[in-house]
């Protein structure tokens, strides 16, 4: 089977979970035979380069933002003409290219990818002038333009893939017309965002040997936006150090927020506990983490949440907001602790808890572990896509 993967993100110029998962699909599915086609942003000039066994074709398109909604319009049609010449059995949109360019759907039996729900709109319009802004300017720029396109003409979609049930079930309640929520009901499935779990622990396992671990290290990894929660963690980590002088907090990431999370620690006497890498080389954030003894996670939301995948994957365990995709990713499966971030204590409890019980540690660790290695792989990801696209193709 052929199959064409249309990507925004795609290494070397990703800076999200998007490119992790089209990396790691493309590879993942060229390892079990299937011929992978990428077609994504490039920068500069336009090139074809194999990688890995998958043959990635890099559309150059303005670096400026918003990336995506640029590559998307001013690449409509290169991305066809590559479609033309490959003639993919199958193609499967990862980041909403057929929203903007519907007509590629009938050059092949089309997948797509659902990233988020409309959840998030509404969560980020709740925390406050800024992130409303924000929200308010990327539906303006995505959603908008996509949505003209769509009185012109509908992408035709054999199935859709959704990255959690959270995700499934929140974007179909909120579909109002019946008879439209049960026929793309009937086209949805679940498939969880894999990662390569061999690899992650044999990074763990170098680092832990070379490096050791700060065992009253807490880590986080993400966006410094308001929805993200980090300032929600930096305030309960205050309380952390009240009773543990000697625990340390490391945030990675780099957003909006940047100047409010640098000064925060400092105004609440925290900041020799507090360590501030700003965005870091995958390479480097996978140091952090393995050298870590837990993540935390304080998002609102989260559709799915590739950091907590590959927490697992090293058998840390993560301590979560209480919300629908720590319901499915974490109380679930039993590999982490779920509160309400915005109650400082009761978070600041949870991280004592963790850093402080060994036999607490090592339940999660264990549930984490598993639950890495049996949902949560690379090749239970791609043996999901594949059901997919045969679906798609049965459908056609």
């Amino acid at each position: 089977m052929r199959v064409a993967l249309l990507t925004a993100e795609y290494p070397p110029y990703s800076s999200g979970g998007v490119g992790s998962l089209s990396y790691e699909l493309a590879r993942g599915l060229s390892r079990a035979g299937v011929d992978v086609i990428v077609v994504t942003r490039g920068v500069g000039v336009t090139r074809i380069v194999e990688r890995d066994g998958v043959r990635v074709y890099y559309l150059a398109s303005p670096p400026v933002p918003p990336r995506d909604v640029w590559y998307y319009v001013l690449r409509m049609g290169g991305v066809r003409r590559v479609l033309a010449e490959e003639r993919p059995e199958v193609i499967h949109d990862v980041s909403s290219f057929a929203a903007f360019h519907p007509w590629i759907t009938g050059m092949a039996p089309t997948v797509v990818s659902v990233q988020g729900s409309p959840m998030l709109d509404a969560i980020r319009r709740a925390l406050g002038a800024g992130d409303a802004l924000r929200s308010i300017l990327f539906e303006l720029s995505h959603k908008l333009p996509s949505a003209l396109v769509g009185l012109i003409k509908r992408p035709e979609i054999g199935v859709l893939v959704f990255v959690s049930r959270f995700v499934m079930l929140d974007t179909l309640a909120r579909i109002r017309d019946g008879a439209l929520r049960e026929r793309l009901a009937r086209k949805s499935l679940v498939v969880y965002n894999g990662v390569d779990v061999e690899r992650l622990r044999a990074i763990k396992d170098r680092v832990v040997r070379d490096e050791g671990v700060e065992e009253r290290s807490v880590v986080f990894m993400g966006r410094l936006m308001e929805y993200k929660g980090v300032t929600f963690l930096i305030k309960a980590f205050r309380h952390v150090v009240s009773e543990l002088r000697d625990a340390v907090l490391h945030i990675v990431g780099d957003g909006p927020l940047s100047g409010v999370v640098r000064r925060l620690p400092s105004r609440l006497g925290i900041e020799r506990n507090v360590v501030i890498h700003g965005a870091l080389p995958r390479s480097g954030a996978m140091r952090v983490l393995a050298r870590s003894a837990l993540l935390t996670h304080p998002s609102l939301y989260e559709s799915f949440g590739m950091v907590i995948a590959e927490a697992y994957a090293m058998g840390k365990p993560v301590v979560t907001h209480k919300a629908g995709y720590a319901r499915e990713l974490v109380e679930e499966p039993g590999a982490g602790l779920t509160v309400n971030v915005m109650d400082s204590r009761e978070y600041a409890e949870a991280l004592i808890a963790l850093l402080t019980d060994r036999n607490l540690y090592r339940r999660l660790s264990q549930n984490a572990s598993k639950f890495a290695e049996e949902s949560l792989s690379v090749s239970a990801m791609v043996r999901g896509y594949v059901s997919a696209y045969a679906r798609a193709v049965r459908r056609a």
